[in-house]
């Protein structure tokens, strides 16, 4: 009898050690849209006040090496969701065009590509993705949602199937204005050209007067549709849905922030009350333009506008990680902070003042395929009990390395029917291994490879070879609004060598034929790259111009013809933020 009651006192002490053993952690992903690698205070911006991501540094890792697949949004979070470059499955840009510009287009992220959200989602997680997707909507009629996050592992969707633009605001700003600052002229230019070439063909007699006046019809049509298309942008394109409604149109930015952060609190809390583990992405418009700080943080930084929005998202991630700590979640979950890209160095706003990324001492930013500035992201991660507090991790990581990560934690095997080039940073993170599991990553711009990495098994040295170089206006380190993949990079004849361990700013190219050694490493690296393509199979390419076309038959419109609605405000919740931002 006593050797029974033993028994049942030792199963009673050692039954929770067994459950909290094979508890499955939960994941949170917070991506920010187009930030500097040097606007966050842990990685050395010393003016911008980014307590919450510093502090999941200072409780874990600061991955100083992060880098996206590519320097631009669509590409760069297809790779973190799927493991894989974009070239892999069609969404590697053919011309300077790198992403869909509108919500009535057919490019996306095909269906048949494993997400994350798909992986853990297999292993009874329960997924949300909150705030931007831009990975594409609808294939052939309005409402199939071919691409919509739900048809890729999530189960509920609250945010923007598009992105945040500058066309979005109140303040006449426009991407057209930012690429093309004269299109106003422009088309009244082209206007009277053909008005004027229209009145000689008549006056040589080429044209009759009839085909005159239908001619001019067109023109005049033809004009006034373009200047229309461009100054309805926003309430095209501005769109809130939640799962696969639309419940607002165009957007009320003012306190946006806030209603997404509501939406993650909302989230955590119905995963407390269930109990199942879950993976939230809480993917913030900011601080990509147009910048739409609430009230309460406009004017608090001293970096302007720009700095507001940091400093808004930053109290952003304190809340989510408050709540995922009053409600006892918090040492179960795996957080991770990441950019999509590097800053954006060529934004400006309405009055020169500037409203893009600080990429610290990195050169270049968004776009350029190539640059640290456009492809080294500012990355921070903690796991309570898995990650040591304070961990720096200088190695080469990918932000495709998330899905095989996950996939590790979970203990599940990566999809195994495609080749998938991110690999598992678990045993850095984790402090079982010093080395990058990366011997190459290669950096992309569209189709091209921009450049190229190696960090070879001995000693500590990373080195990088560079293939082209951006056309830079003179005295800048950015092009006029972006650097284009094709139209703004030069392909070098010889390309250049940097040890980026040493020369993280690429400041001092080496001279390759002064030594074997450089020569070995570039002929390495050169023979990586070809080997890399021969794995390339081709595909549909998802950016080809047809595919992001507008298409009028699946524009989505709420209270159809105005295309105007707003979301009903919620009875139980108080959109203005606490007045405490700490």
């Amino acid at each position: 009898m006593m050797l029974g009651h033993y028994f049942l006192l030792v199963a009673m002490v050692m039954l929770p050690l067994v459950i909290s053993r094979t508890k499955r952690p939960n994941f949170v992903i917070f991506i920010a849209d187009d930030l500097g690698y040097g606007d966050i205070g842990c990685f050395g911006n010393n003016t911008i006040q980014t307590p919450h991501i510093d502090g999941i540094a200072e409780n874990g890792a600061k991955l100083s090496h992060h880098l996206a697949a590519e320097a631009v949004c669509t590409p760069s979070r297809a790779a973190l969701l799927t493991g894989r470059y974009p070239i892999r499955y069609g969404l590697a840009s053919p011309h300077r065009v790198g992403m869909p510009i509108y919500v009535a287009g057919i490019s996306g992220l095909p269906s048949n590509e494993t997400t994350i959200a798909e992986i853990v989602k297999e292993q009874g997680y329960t997924t949300g993705l909150i705030g931007k997707w831009h990975l594409g909507l609808s294939c052939e009629k309005l409402g199939d949602h071919c691409y919509h996050p739900l048809n890729q592992g999530f189960d509920s969707f609250y945010g923007i199937p598009l992105t945040n633009i500058k066309d979005f605001g109140d303040d006449d700003e426009s991407i057209t204005k930012s690429t093309v600052p004269h299109y106003k002229e422009l088309i009244l230019a082209s206007l009277l050209v053909t008005t004027l070439t229209l009145g000689i063909l008549k006056q040589w007699q080429v044209i009759g007067r009839k085909a005159l006046i239908g001619m001019m019809c067109l023109t005049v049509m033809l004009s006034g549709a373009t200047y229309v298309f461009i100054q309805t942008n926003k309430h095209l394109n501005s769109i809130l849905m939640r799962n696969h409604s639309y419940i607002e149109q165009p957007i009320r930015l003012e306190n946006f922030t806030e209603r997404l952060v509501r939406e993650g609190v909302d989230f955590l809390e119905q995963r407390k009350n269930d109990g199942s583990p879950f993976l939230l992405v809480m993917s913030w418009l900011q601080v990509h333009t147009v910048l739409h700080a609430s009230s309460k943080f406009k004017g608090q930084s001293v970096h302007g506008l720009y700095g507001d929005e940091i400093e808004e998202m930053d109290w952003s991630v304190g809340r989510i990680l408050e709540t995922l700590k009053r409600l006892d979640l918090l040492d179960d979950s795996f957080v991770y902070f990441t950019s999509d890209n590097g800053g954006h160095v060529e934004e400006i706003g309405p009055h020169g003042d500037r409203q893009g990324g600080h990429n610290g001492i990195f050169r270049g930013g968004k776009a350029q395929g190539g640059m640290e500035g456009g492809i080294r992201v500012p990355t921070v991660a903690m796991w309570s009990g898995h990650i040591k507090a304070g961990l720096v991790i200088d190695e080469p990581t990918s932000q495709m390395d998330l899905l095989p990560t996950i996939a590790e934690i979970i203990n599940v095997k990566v999809p195994r029917d495609r080749i998938i080039d991110g690999k598992s940073m678990l045993g850095l993170l984790g402090g079982k291994t010093e080395q990058t599991p990366h011997d190459f990553l290669f950096h992309y711009c569209g189709l091209d490879i921009h450049a190229a990495r190696y960090r070879p098994l001995m000693g500590k040295t990373v080195w990088k070879l560079r293939y082209t170089s951006p056309n830079w206006l003179p005295g800048t380190e950015g092009c006029t609004f972006l650097c284009y993949c094709y139209t703004s990079h030069t392909r070098l004849s010889e390309p250049l060598l940097y040890d980026i361990t040493h020369d993280p700013s690429e400041s001092h190219p080496i001279n390759i034929s002064s030594s074997e050694q450089y020569q070995n490493i570039v002929n390495k690296i050169n023979a990586a790259v070809i080997s890399h393509k021969k794995s390339i199979v081709p595909v549909m390419n998802q950016m080809d111009v047809w595919r992001l076309a507008w298409r009028p038959w699946l524009q989505p419109c709420c209270n159809f013809p105005f295309c105007d609605c707003q979301e009903v405000p919620r009875k139980d919740f108080n959109y203005t933020c606490p007045t405490d931002k700490t």
